[in-house]
């Protein structure tokens, strides 16, 4: 399915992620927030892809590229959280 790839596929499945774990009330909650601005951050990237957005603003690109970078710290430290509360935390 073309609609959902890249950055707002990323996006989407982050969030359908963390409602997931909110509703099977998954103990990790710190982790799926980091996990939920993440996602946040992703469909900002997705944005900033849309045609209207490059023909109005052209430097645009850059923005793209650090909500994307930002996407990825975030997810990264959200996996860390997410494990470190399953595995060692009661």
């Amino acid at each position: 399915m073309a609609l959902f790839e890249g950055t707002l596929g990323l996006g989407i499945g982050f969030l359908l992620a963390v409602a997931f774990a909110y509703y099977a009330k998954f103990k990790a909650e710190k982790g799926f927030n980091w996990l939920g601005v993440a996602a946040v951050f992703f469909l900002f990237s997705a944005a900033f892809a849309a045609p209207a957005v490059g023909k109005y603003l052209s430097s645009v690109s850059i923005l793209q590229e650090i909500f994307e970078l930002l996407g990825w710290l975030f997810a990264l430290i959200a996996t860390v959280f997410v494990a470190y509360e399953t595995l060692l935390e009661k």
